[in-house]
């Protein structure tokens, strides 16, 4: 007999795995994979993962649990985490209501390519086929509205089923996955749970054909212009891009989700952002343009049919999926892979080795007069648009929206992370507001989904993703979140919120009177924000001349906890600034 055959059975012995609570190796695979809080809303169903959680709250590496006041707005703070942090944000929630109010927030964060992962409570798998109390069909609903989701029905898969919702939600494109656990599995014990993280696979750069096919179009076109995507933000991709702006020299124009690529050191190359209706600076540059490199861009951000108006230019697509073909979007070449390293080597095949521009290329890159003429019209135009907008406005009327996102920039830091809500405060911001890191100007624009301000800020004050925190929604958007204000005290978050108020959802009034001439349904009550705030224990203002924003909002964010400025706005020029076509003579 040999000694292996002797010491087997002995190692196998020692090393046999203690069985534990399905609801445990949840809270053990969680840990592992760095996840810092849970947020959800309790309910029997889930209530052992909840007591697991409870089980490790002491103990400062385990994830920390933020009970919400409403499903939705917990999966808002998740997805918040996981575009901030890379990490997928986790959402616990119970079966029943408490799944199908997810319904929403998950949506938004596939669209968005937020990483999220729901744990959904269900009930006994003896009861699935039963009319029973929060029955559902929990995989079907969830299936439309995330990239993965299934319910597990064993044990020994439970911890397994949430490693591969962590792979599918951290996996091009990003989104939200769910995993629906019955309560008998969740109570149920089992060997089986991973207490190491499960690591990535690390992809390469695109085709080294497809990458000298791009750089001999680059080198080719007489007017090049970069569009940024939602994907384009992660630290290694910022970086790449801007070695190849200081190579090239390239104007870039940002989608809505790209706010912040450029530095301020490279603020030359930066010629706006584009979404929503086709009449800014950027828009004038991809209407000239004839070639786009699109970077980490998604159409669900700005449908091609907005921006490549004519089709009469090459794009060049650089992402980390294939790109969705359709009528108004037909790549000349596709360079599909790691994004950081594609730009690299797409730099090198331009470049020299040096970093400067290499003899064979040596002025191919150069700007032609027309081509600097307009893009320096354009900059010019950009500057324009961001004053402090007209100084004999009357603030009786309500304060030039211009003017206070003006004041906002004037307060912050650019250390600052600034969460907007959808409404007319969205596009006034997206437009205007200037940041210089990326993810630091987050928006909703996939879905445009309302609410999702105050629970971003909530989960950005937690992760420390800037400093400070400022948030900014219309008055109709505060209140579909506003009750999370309690949760934001007592977690102790800190943040500033803003309130664009003007009593009515004048995102959608202005382009009524656009199609129709006249509004319908729009019109909202007015409340008292300084004291609905005050009522949750969070610290009221309210700002009627433009000369007291700064020093009020200063004020705001020296305070511990939330704060909440009511701003009243004045709407009344919201179509011409802010609806409408590119007029022909600014296309010359």
């Amino acid at each position: 007999m040999s000694i292996a055959s002797v010491l087997r059975p002995v190692a196998s012995e020692l090393s046999a795995p203690v069985a534990s609570r399905a609801a445990d190796r949840i809270v053990e695979v969680l840990q592992a994979h760095g996840v810092r809080w849970v947020f959800g809303v309790p309910g029997a169903k889930i209530d052992p993962v909840f007591d697991a959680l409870a089980a490790v709250q002491d103990d400062p590496t385990a994830p920390h649990l933020i009970t919400c006041r409403t499903e939705q707005n917990a999966v808002f703070m998740a997805a918040a985490v996981g575009r901030l942090t890379g990490i997928p944000g986790v959402v616990l929630v119970t079966s029943g209501p408490g799944t199908a109010n997810l319904a929403t927030g998950l949506l938004t964060a596939t669209t968005e390519g937020d990483p999220v992962v729901a744990i959904c409570g269900a009930v006994s798998r003896s009861q699935h086929l039963k009319r029973a109390h929060q029955a559902m069909d929990a995989v079907g609903m969830l299936t439309s509205v995330t990239v993965s989701a299934c319910e597990v029905t064993s044990a020994d898969n439970v911890a397994e089923a949430i490693v591969n919702a962590f792979r599918a939600a951290t996996r091009e494109p990003r989104g939200a996955a769910a995993v629906v656990l019955p309560y008998d599995v969740s109570t149920s014990t089992t060997a089986r749970g991973f207490a190491e993280p499960i690591v990535p696979a690390i992809t390469g750069g695109a085709a080294a054909a497809s990458v000298a096919r791009a750089a001999a179009l680059l080198r080719d076109a007489r007017f090049p212009v970069i569009l940024t995507g939602a994907r384009s933000g992660e630290p290694r991709t910022v970086t790449a891009l801007h070695a190849f702006l200081r190579a090239t020299g390239l104007p870039v124009v940002e989608t809505f989700q790209a706010a912040g690529i450029i530095s301020r050191d490279l603020e030359e190359h930066y010629l706006g952002r584009v979404g929503f209706a086709r009449n800014q600076p950027g828009d004038v540059l991809l209407h000239h343009a004839d070639l786009v490199l699109t970077l980490g861009y998604d159409p669900v951000e700005f449908v091609p049919t907005e921006w490549n108006v004519a089709k009469a230019r090459h794009i060049v697509h650089l992402d980390t999926v294939a790109a969705d073909i359709d009528n108004d979007y037909r790549p000349t070449v596709e360079l599909v892979g790691d994004l950081a390293t594609t730009l690299d080597d797409l730099t090198r095949a331009i470049v020299g080795a040096d970093g400067a521009v290499g003899a064979a290329a040596a002025g191919q890159l150069a700007i032609d007069p027309e081509t600097a003429r307009i893009i320096d019209r354009e900059r010019t135009r950009l500057a324009e648009n961001t004053d402090l907008g007209d100084p004999d406005h009357d603030d009786s009327f309500g304060l030039n929206p211009v003017a206070v996102v003006a004041g906002i920039r004037a307060a912050l830091p650019d250390t600052a992370v600034v969460l907007c809500d959808v409404g007319s405060n969205y596009l006034y911001m997206a437009r205007h507001f200037r940041t210089y890191r990326p993810r630091s100007l987050m928006f909703s624009n996939g879905q445009q989904t309302l609410g999702v301000a105050l629970p971003w800020a909530i989960a950005a004050s937690l992760a420390d993703a800037g400093d400070p925190v400022l948030s900014v929604s219309g008055d109709g958007g505060f209140l579909y979140s506003a009750v999370e204000l309690e949760t934001a005290v007592r977690v102790g978050a800190n943040f500033t919120h803003i309130v664009f108020n003007d009593s009515a959802y004048d995102m959608v009034a202005f382009q009524q009177v656009e199609k129709y001439g006249r509004t319908a349904a729009v019109e909202l009550g007015a409340y008292d924000v300084v004291a609905f705030a005050e009522s949750f224990g969070a610290h009221g203002h309210r700002v009627t001349r433009i000369d007291d924003l700064v020093p009020t909002i200063l004020a705001a964010l020296a305070e511990p906890g939330p704060s909440v400025i009511d701003v009243p706005v004045d709407y009344r020029d919201n179509l011409r600034r802010l609806g409408g076509d590119l007029l022909a003579d600014v296309l010359l």
